[in-house]
């Protein structure tokens, strides 16, 4: 294992070292490479302006993070307070369904019973006048019935209004880098 490591660094450092031939036949040894001589080319002004601006951006990202994160936690109480509302409004708004489906099983109780006595008479050997009676009456029973059942909405009023929920803030997208 050891002599494998040191073949290593050999060979990094041979690598490292370019061996280049003089014109007297004599061979010369260059430095090896170090990072400030690397093959990158150096930072022009252009890539410095570039650097700048994304460095303004930077200091603007986590500006907007903060105000970002002083949201979030506002967002939370928010949110928090909305499901208060909600838990609050549910059982107003299960009796105000109740009270409704009440007053549609009255109606439709009304309409079917006044239905029935009108298919009643109609099935039977019964004369015209008595089927023109019955029919005057089941439209009066279902005239009496609509506007039973239209007095009855107007007295139960409007459905509770839900609380309307609370906007979640949007994170600050990250600048990317030049």
């Amino acid at each position: 294992m050891k002599s494998t490591a040191k073949l290593a660094v050999v060979a990094l450092v041979l690598s490292a070292l370019t061996v280049t031939a003089t014109p007297a036949g004599a061979t010369e040894v260059s430095a090896p490479l170090t990072a400030s001589s690397s093959s990158t080319s150096p930072i022009v002004p252009r890539d410095k302006a570039a650097i700048a601006a994304h460095k303004a951006a930077m200091v603007e990202y986590r500006a907007s993070l903060s105000a970002f994160r002083n949201s979030m936690e506002d967002y939370k109480t928010q949110m928090t307070a909305y499901r208060a509302a909600m838990e609050e409004l549910k059982p107003a708004l299960t009796t105000y369904a109740a009270a409704k489906r009440q007053i549609a099983q009255s109606f439709a109780q009304s309409i079917n019973s006044a239905r029935t006595a009108y298919q009643a008479v109609l099935n039977s050997d019964a004369s015209t006048e008595q089927k023109a009676a019955a029919k005057t009456t089941f439209e009066s029973a279902k005239a009496a019935a609509l506007s039973s059942r239209t007095a009855a909405l107007a007295a139960l009023g409007n459905a509770p209004v839900k609380p309307t929920a609370p906007v979640k803030p949007t994170k600050p997208a990250k600048p990317v880098r030049p």
